[in-house]
């Protein structure tokens, strides 16, 4: 900001570092990303068009999340190296082929997604609360198929993200928990550290490539300031918190996420039945993952 002598920015842009201050804190402490807080706050309350919103969400979480990931590995906080590297591989991909090639038009992303975490929190639920199977702290077995089964879950993700700028690392975390049982202490940093990297690569996309960023340059600018900070301090956060404070901690956050998407986002009857199938099908393949953990525990 200095050497560029920007710092007037902060004059006008004032409202995008004061909501970051919750999003980067959320970045670190959870595996919701600090797009989950920008997207609805920009494209509604500022007006930013969700093209700009999920660029910055990328070019942020860059940096934010991967100074969280280094506060995680200074502090070496446990989490599973071989899901970072297979999900990363596979969110690639799946960042390059949602940019250019298999984009998903507005706001199906978005509505889609809320409804995905809408259904993936009353799993979460009932697998802490109801079930309560006691959490597992790495994953029972790898092979060449686990391998191929995370690269999947990045792809999948990654086409998420490549539209709202967050997601790849939510549903790395759906997985781990229900279908794995992974404590969520360490299922947490380890999707914070796999969106960081993706989020590299998104921001290389958009920056080099694509040369598409233009004023979200500024946005970027007003932020990175305030997410240096609270991303690591989440992440700090979440290493001492308890395990029930991240799940209620996450909870919220997916609260909040459906009722913004509710009340910001205008439904077609298209997308009401989108949204209606998105959730079934979610809820019947969570209903799996948990009859999997169930049979694993045996």
């Amino acid at each position: 900001m200095t050497l560029a002598d920007r710092w007037t920015l902060f004059a006008d842009l004032w409202p995008i570092s004061l909501t970051m201050v919750a999003g980067s804190f959320v970045a670190g402490a959870t595996p919701g990303g600090g797009a989950a807080v920008a997207l609805p706050v920009f494209t509604k309350i500022l007006k930013i068009p969700a093209t700009d919103a999920a660029h910055f969400g990328l070019m942020i979480q860059a940096v934010g999340m991967m100074m969280a990931s280094v506060m995680i590995l200074v502090k070496r906080v446990p989490v599973l190296p071989k899901v970072i590297i297979w999900t990363t591989v596979g969110g690639f991909y799946g960042i390059v082929m949602g940019t250019y090639w298999m984009i998903i038009p507005a706001p199906f992303p978005k509505i889609l997604f809320t409804f995905v975490v809408t259904a993936f929190g009353i799993a979460l639920i009932i697998s802490r609360w109801v079930i309560n199977l006691p959490p597992q702290n790495a994953l029972p077995e790898w092979s060449s198929r686990r391998a191929a089964q995370f690269v999947l879950i990045g792809f999948i993700g990654g086409l998420f993200a490549s539209s709202t700028g967050s997601a790849l690392d939510m549903v790395t975390f759906m997985v781990l928990t229900l279908a794995f049982g992974i404590n969520e202490k360490i299922g947490t940093p380890t999707s914070v550290i796999i969106m960081a990297l993706n989020s590299i690569i998104g921001f290389f996309l958009h920056a080099v490539i694509s040369q598409d960023i233009g004023v979200a340059w500024n946005y970027w600018l007003v932020a990175v300031p305030i997410v240096i900070i609270g991303a690591p301090f989440g992440a700090f956060c979440a290493s001492i918190f308890k395990r029930e404070t991240i799940i209620i901690l996450l909870l919220v956050l997916i609260a909040g996420e459906l009722v913004t998407t509710i009340w910001l986002v205008p439904f077609s009857a298209v997308a009401i039945v989108i949204a209606t199938i998105a959730a079934l099908t979610c809820a019947i393949i969570f209903y799996a993952m948990i009859r999997y953990r169930l049979r694993m525990a045996r």
